[in-house]
């Protein structure tokens, strides 16, 4: 997976003195911040979402609240995982309002098959067809908190210190749930074929 914006130095100032310059309110360090963030937040977002227009209202949303609370930001933490937080409590809100759970992109996980025991085939398209039909549906089934661990972990790329603070559980509770939602999604996928995963 190719690094978030932020931990790389790139031409121009770190993340930290764009914080402490956005904390001042420059909104130029903080149009920077949305710029380099702005991919990945909407990534994010449309991996819980599946739905274009959710995906910008959630990622517009996340940069609202985001200069609004910056002032608060522990200079010399990670940016993303905050920013993150952000999208994921702002999706479930979503999710309670409209009484639906995320529909968490499933690609990245068809991409990382061996990762949940299933096999990746390329020479047999029609096979691999059906099991991405049936992964993305054993998936959608999980409970939402499964879909996000699971989701930070395999669409972000997210250490596991990093998906405590975006969930604001500790460590060991996101290794329990990702965990358990492998499991799930093995058990899943083995009930829909017979067995064979």
């Amino acid at each position: 997976m190719n690094s978030l914006p932020g931990r790389t130095s790139d031409a121009g100032p770190d993340d930290a003195t764009l914080v402490a310059a956005s904390q001042r309110g420059e909104q130029a360090a903080f149009g920077e911040i949305v710029r380099r963030y702005q991919r990945a937040v909407h990534r994010l977002a449309w991996s819980l979402t599946r739905n274009a227009s959710d995906a910008d209202d959630l990622a517009q949303e996340t940069f609202v609240r985001a200069w609004g609370a910056i002032g608060r930001f522990e200079l010399g933490q990670p940016l993303y995982p905050w920013l993150a937080r952000i999208v994921t409590n702002q999706a479930f809100s979503l999710f309670r309002h409209r009484k639906r759970r995320p529909e968490t992109s499933i690609e990245p996980l068809v991409e990382a098959g061996q990762q949940w025991g299933v096999d990746d085939d390329p020479a047999d398209h029609s096979a691999r067809s059906e099991r991405d039909t049936q992964l993305r549906e054993c998936f959608a089934a999980l409970a939402p908190e499964h879909q996000a661990v699971l989701a930070l972990r395999s669409v972000q790329d997210l250490s596991y210190d990093e998906i405590a603070k975006v969930l604001e559980v500790p460590v060991g509770t996101v290794m329990s749930r990702l965990s358990r939602a492998r499991v799930e999604l093995k058990r899943r996928l083995a009930e829909r074929t017979g067995g064979a995963t």
